[in-house]
């Protein structure tokens, strides 16, 4: 018997699919169904405790050939193509199948079990008339160098006295949803305010904690068409009233930002101008995939994905390496209770 090691071959997932289009809060279609990214990986990068790992090989020509596969997982072969594991771990698998009279084996992929860490989501409703709003951009730069675990988003209001071009056009709904009666205004999962002096220890000591649900995203962008797949998986199964909301956002725009701690020298934004020119604004909300207030997650039992995508075209005045995707699992009162963010062109596994 000849054994021979194979170029890379296109390997897919066999997923429970469930596929949605959003809409707009006027019912207005945002996005249209499409099929789901293929997957140029043996499996699943990262999957939760006792969750089936199915594999499936399909050949260059389109051939599937699961069925004559052997699959290895730690060199040890396993009954069938699927896996399960009771216990967190990195694992390696991969395939040997007979083609033609050559032993063939594919490459081999790295895959883990986890238990899901939770990622706090942190809104920062802001303008760049707002001359009090700075501190809340101070704090969240701070935030990003302890942690990790959090998902950003700037929700901008324009002002008639200064126009403000990232304005969000439905950021009303948003304030009257989340109580925002001033800016700046900073929120943890939606509903807790995080107050003034924003503390880092207010997020970090829940950031990064364990909890029963993840979420992964992938997406590619061809041209100005972005295509976003975000995938659901709950240790329990669903409640009611969960929804899936998914936001684009846009880092470093450039504009000028009204800054009322000119003359504080306890701040860092001390001696540079009432209005601060070229300011950098990042994780800005730029539009809604879903629904703002988000899409109701179907029925969606313990240990099974829900996956669901999104096409949008995005304007041109967007920078597109600028891109990225922030995605949260929020309950019937609109508490998140765990998120993702992700960069375009990313494919960000369950954590």
């Amino acid at each position: 018997m000849i054994s021979k090691k194979m170029p890379k071959l296109f390997l897919l997932l066999i997923l429970i699919v469930a596929v949605s289009c959003s809409k707009t809060e006027d019912n207005e279609p945002l996005t249209t169904p499409v099929t789901l990214l293929d997957e140029d990986s043996f499996v699943r990068k990262a999957s939760l405790i006792d969750q089936n790992i199915p594999f499936k090989v399909v050949t260059s020509e389109g051939e599937d050939v699961t069925d004559i596969t052997t699959f290895y997982v730690n060199d040890e072969p396993v009954f069938g193509s699927d896996f399960s594991s009771s216990v967190v771990g990195d694992f390696e698998v991969y395939g040997v199948y007979i083609q033609n009279g050559f032993e063939v084996t594919t490459d081999t992929e790295s895959f883990s079990v986890i238990i899901p860490k939770r990622k706090i989501v942190v809104e920062d409703y802001t303008g760049t008339w707002c001359g009090f709003c700075p501190r809340v951009s101070a704090a969240l730069s701070s935030l990003h160098e302890e942690t990790e675990d959090i998902t950003v988003i700037a929700i901008h209001e324009t002002a008639n006295s200064f126009e403000d071009p990232m304005h969000f056009n439905q950021v009303q709904t948003l304030k009257d949803a989340f109580d925002i009666e001033g800016f700046p205004a900073a929120k943890i999962n939606r509903n807790t305010d995080w107050q003034n002096p924003h503390a880092n220890s207010d997020i970090t000591s829940i950031a990064g904690l364990d909890t029963d649900l993840a979420l992964a995203i992938n997406s590619e962008l061809e041209g100005n068409e972005l295509t976003v797949q975000v995938n659901v998986v709950y240790e329990d199964g669903s409640e009611m009233g969960d929804k899936l909301v998914v936001y684009l956002l846009e880092d470093e725009i450039i504009n000028d930002q009204v800054n009322y701690y000119n003359g504080d020298a306890t701040s860092p934004f001390y001696n540079m101008g009432d209005v601060i020119p070229d300011f950098e604004h990042n994780e800005v909300l730029r539009n809604s995939l879903t629904s703002v207030l988000g899409d109701a997650i179907p029925a969606t039992a313990a240990l099974t994905e829900y996956i669901t995508s999104f096409t949008i075209t995005v304007p041109d005045n967007y920078v597109l390496d600028n891109l990225s995707i922030a995605a949260m699992v929020v309950g019937s009162d609109n508490t998140a209770k765990n998120s993702q963010f992700a960069h375009i062109n990313e494919d960000k596994s369950y954590e």
